[in-house]
């Protein structure tokens, strides 16, 4: 699963040197493995996240801006493409999570 996860990201051009590249990749495993988790972010994402990570939640959530800021200067094209629409404004932490969610249920169906 975290080998699909990071093929994803690795086409936003991520490489694991970001902290959150990691944060990022489990997160998005925990959707994919109950969508649910998407109601309850800090308790059902970020909290198993940074203990997974040994690091705060705030942490994993600044982590996770500082990848979106980064993919929104260079591969808002392919963002688009994930979402299926342009973007006004660079996506939340948990909508990144969902994008990246829903594009690995799409791109590889067995992934769930």
């Amino acid at each position: 699963m975290q080998t699909v996860i990071h093929q994803a990201l690795h086409e936003l051009h991520l490489s694991g040197t970001y902290r959150g590249f990691r944060q990022l990749a489990i997160a998005v495993e925990l959707v994919l493995e109950d969508e649910n988790r998407l109601f309850s972010v800090i308790r059902e994402i970020y909290y198993p996240v940074s203990l997974r990570c040994g690091c705060r939640i705030e942490t994993i959530e600044r982590n996770i801006r500082t990848v979106i800021y980064h993919i929104w200067r260079t591969r808002r094209k392919r963002l688009f493409e994930m979402v299926g629409y342009p973007l006004e404004v660079p996506p939340t932490a948990s909508e990144l999570i969902d994008i990246l969610a829903g594009d690995v249920r799409r791109t590889y169906p067995v992934a769930k």
